[in-house]
C-alpha cells in the first residue's frame, strides 16, 4: 500500500509540476509489484529494504545495454531517523528524487557549464536533496524532493531557482545539499553547511561509470 502510495504521488509531481517547470511531457509513473510486470520498455525504479552501495539511499543509471533503471533503499532512511511517507526525509522523498533525476537526466551524462571551467551535473534533486513538500495522494500526505529549476543551472538566469524557493542564485546548494561538479577532469562533490556526515563518506569517489555518486 506504501509503495502504491508514493508511484501515485512521484506521478503527480511529474505531471503537475516537474514535467511543466522543465518544458517537458509528462511521462507515465505506474506502480508494478515486481520489475517483471513493468510496462515493456519502461525505466523500473525498484524499492528495496536493503542498498547494495554502502549508506545509498537510491540511485539511477544507464546499462551497456542503454537500459536506464534506478533504485531506492528504505533502511537506511529508516536506520537514520526518517519515516517511510512524510518528514523531512521520507522512503517517499528518496523515491520521488530518483524519479526525478531519470526524468530529467536518465543516463547521467548531462552537465551544466558553470562559465569558470567548471561543469556541474544535472543532477536536479541533488542541490536542494533535504529539502521536501507533501502532496496529497487518497487523504494521505506523502512527502516528495523539491527540486532545482532550469535556472539553476544557467549562470546568466534570473531565477526562480527551485521548486521550494530555497536558492537565490544559480548554482547555490541548499544547507543539506550537494552538487557534483567536474574540473579539468577531476570529479568532485561540494557538500552544503548541514549535509549529514554519515553520508559524506559515500561521496568520495565516482561510481557508476565514473559519471555521478549514489544519492
Amino acid at each position: 500500500m506504501d509503495a502504491r502510495l508514493m508511484t501515485r504521488a512521484c506521478a503527480a509531481q511529474i505531471r503537475r509540476h516537474a514535467a511543466p517547470a522543465w518544458g517537458l511531457l509528462p511521462v507515465p509513473v505506474v506502480y508494478a509489484s515486481s520489475a517483471e510486470d513493468a510496462p515493456p520498455g519502461a525505466w523500473v525504479i525498484s524499492i528495496l529494504d536493503d542498498p547494495d552501495q554502502a549508506d545509498a539511499l537510491g540511485w539511477h543509471t544507464e546499462d551497456q545495454g542503454e537500459h536506464v533503471y534506478g533504485r531506492a533503499f528504505a533502511r537506511p532512511v529508516l536506520d537514520n531517523g526518517g519515516t517511510v511517507l512524510s518528514g523531512g526525509l521520507s522512503v517517499s522523498s528518496v523515491l520521488s528524487h530518483e524519479v526525478l533525476e531519470t526524468l530529467i537526466d536518465p543516463r547521467c551524462n548531462l552537465w551544466a557549464d558553470r562559465g569558470d571551467g567548471t561543469i556541474v551535473a544535472l543532477e536536479v534533486a541533488d542541490p536542494v536533496e533535504a529539502d521536501s513538500y507533501t502532496i496529497t495522494v487518497g487523504g494521505t500526505a506523502v512527502s516528495v524532493s523539491s527540486f532545482a529549476l532550469p535556472d539553476w543551472f544557467d549562470p546568466q538566469a534570473g531565477g526562480p531557482y527551485d521548486w521550494m524557493g530555497r536558492t537565490s542564485q544559480p548554482f547555490e546548494v541548499t544547507a543539506g545539499g550537494y552538487v557534483v561538479q567536474a574540473h579539468e577532469g577531476h570529479v568532485s562533490a561540494v557538500f552544503g553547511a548541514e549535509y549529514p556526515s554519515w553520508r559524506r563518506k559515500l561521496k568520495g569517489d565516482p561510481s557508476r561509470s565514473a559519471r555521478r555518486f549514489p544519492v
